[in-house]
């Protein structure tokens, strides 16, 4: 899904900036950055996984097993992110809107590794749509960062 990839990149984007704007210590912004790096590396994964799967390309056993991988890395990621404080209280709306979409991603996974289970090519790419339609959700999130940013 070439989408989900272009998806991905201007999530990345917006979210590193506008956590970067919100850091107080370069090593804050260095580890909020990996954490985020580390959280659309799964989101690709699950989508890469589940896309072959659809085509036949992978067994059904390698693609669950590499979405509860995913699922897994995601929540582990949900819990790093909501230990680093760095987000000022003006602006923890937004913490809470990246965690909602970490668990999101590691729900689509969990649903995806299900439906592969039940060899229901339908549903997986149903699950990949849903993931590719995370990006409308971030508009608002685009909308605040420019507000931020005009600001400034």
């Amino acid at each position: 899904m070439p989408g989900f990839g272009k998806f991905i990149f201007k999530i990345n984007y917006l979210l590193i900036l506008i956590l970067l704007t919100s850091c107080n210590t370069k090593t804050t912004a260095d580890e909020i950055s990996k954490e985020i790096q580390n959280v659309f590396s799964w989101a690709e994964t699950a989508n890469m996984v589940g896309d072959a799967w659809v085509r036949g390309d992978v067994p059904s056993k390698y693609a669950k097993q590499t979405l509860k991988k995913a699922h897994d890395e995601l929540q582990k990621e949900t819990k790093k992110i909501e230990q680093i404080q760095i987000f000022p209280d003006s602006i923890q709306t937004d913490k809470s809107v990246v965690i909602a979409g970490i668990i999101q991603l590691a729900s689509k996974t969990e649903e995806m590794s299900r439906a592969i289970a039940q060899k229901n090519r339908s549903a997986v790419r149903q699950q990949l749509r849903e993931l590719a339609a995370q990006e409308r959700s971030l508009n608002i999130f685009r909308t605040k960062q420019q507000t931020h940013e005009k600001n400034l």
